[in-house]
């Protein structure tokens, strides 16, 4: 069965809906050697509800590649697929967004835009911890929501 598609092509199915995310950093990307100044592809799943049996899975380039505590790093592109049941994925990328470091450099807040071609299609507010690193993986809780 075909799914109607909105005007943003997001599928009706996610149009106005937040989803509540509770997962894990699977892939802290990379920048040194070919890159000097922004890290590549971090790369993070999550269960979401909201939607029956959905993951949302993002990989995110940023800028600065290195860190100190308290800094904002600023997200420079990415992309994200979010996979519902039987339904086929829904892909898409990252737009304009920061994530702040808190004072020791252990959580932040990501606020991302989400797109769907030219057209921006939602937003991700979450925390990073990094309290759980190592020997767990990195976390991430927090929302996604379709416009």
């Amino acid at each position: 069965m075909r799914e109607v598609i909105g005007l943003k092509g997001i599928p009706e199915r996610l149009r106005h809906k937040t989803l509540e995310m509770h997962g894990v950093e699977i892939f802290p990307g990379i920048g040194t050697p070919f890159s000097q100044t922004s890290r590549f592809g971090a790369v993070f799943v999550a269960a979401c509800e909201g939607l029956d049996a959905t993951r949302f899975l993002g990989w995110i380039n940023y800028t600065p590649i290195f860190f100190e505590p308290g800094t904002v790093c600023s997200v420079i592109g990415g992309g994200w697929a979010v996979f519902s049941g039987s339904s086929l994925p829904v892909f898409g990328g990252f737009g304009r967004g920061s994530v702040s470091w808190n004072r020791n450099g252990k959580l932040a807040l990501a606020e991302i835009t989400l797109l769907h071609g030219s057209s921006t299609t939602g937003q991700v507010h979450a925390i990073l911890n990094h309290f759980p690193f190592p020997p767990a993986p990195p976390t991430i809780e927090g929302t996604v929501r379709f416009f």
